[in-house]
């Protein structure tokens, strides 16, 4: 778990906007949650992909109770993202086995329409038994400061999870590079001088 091993792996925001105070905002945060939520997917669909917010130790659950949300002054969740694609070496051979089948039966090869019917039929099959691949990202959130943790090196999942955040809870995810914690100017300050790169005589 990162967030309780210091993982360095991780982007961080300072939360900017409507932000509710005291105890206001932690029946926000867990209303906002509750909307992104993390919902399956449905096998018999043709969805090969979901996301949404879970709690931290129940990977499965999107209650966001108080005792499960909040850590002392953190609120401690993740990010769920679920992928289910039939491999295509699967698909592959299932077609090659049923083209020979097709074959040896009808003493023809399959037409493109029979071929096109068998592959959905096929591919739909397969994705009943697959099981989807599961990736959690831990977050948390700083009642206090109101920075924003995001334990992932996943430039995509980082602006996810924060396009999200900001969309569910109607608020900016500033960026807290380093060089937004120096002073304006500091940057100028910090060019090479002629005492390190003479001119050419």
């Amino acid at each position: 778990m990162p967030i309780r091993r210091g993982s360095v792996n991780l982007a961080r925001f300072r939360m900017e906007g409507a932000v509710p105070k005291d105890k206001d905002v932690k029946r926000w945060l867990q209303k906002g949650l509750g909307k992104a939520g993390f919902e399956p997917i449905d096998p018999k669909s043709d969805d090969e992909r979901a996301a949404g917010f879970v709690e931290l130790e129940q990977n499965d659950s999107t209650e966001f109770s108080a005792g499960a949300l909040f850590h002392g002054l953190h609120a401690l969740f993740a990010w769920r993202v679920d992928r289910l694609k039939v491999p295509t070496s699967a698909l592959r051979v299932g077609m090659l086995e049923w083209s020979q089948a097709f074959e040896k039966k009808n003493a023809r090869a399959p037409g493109r329409r029979e071929k096109s019917e068998q592959k959905d039929a096929l591919k739909k099959t397969l994705r009943a038994k697959q099981a989807p691949v599961i990736k959690v990202f831990e977050l948390s959130f700083d009642l206090t400061s109101r920075d924003v943790f995001v334990w992932a090196t996943s430039r995509t999942v980082v602006e996810e999870a924060q396009a999200v955040l900001e969309s569910t809870l109607e608020v900016k995810l500033i960026p807290r590079v380093p060089a937004a914690f120096l002073a304006a100017g500091a940057l100028d300050a910090l060019t090479p001088t002629k005492e390190l790169f003479p001119e050419a005589s």
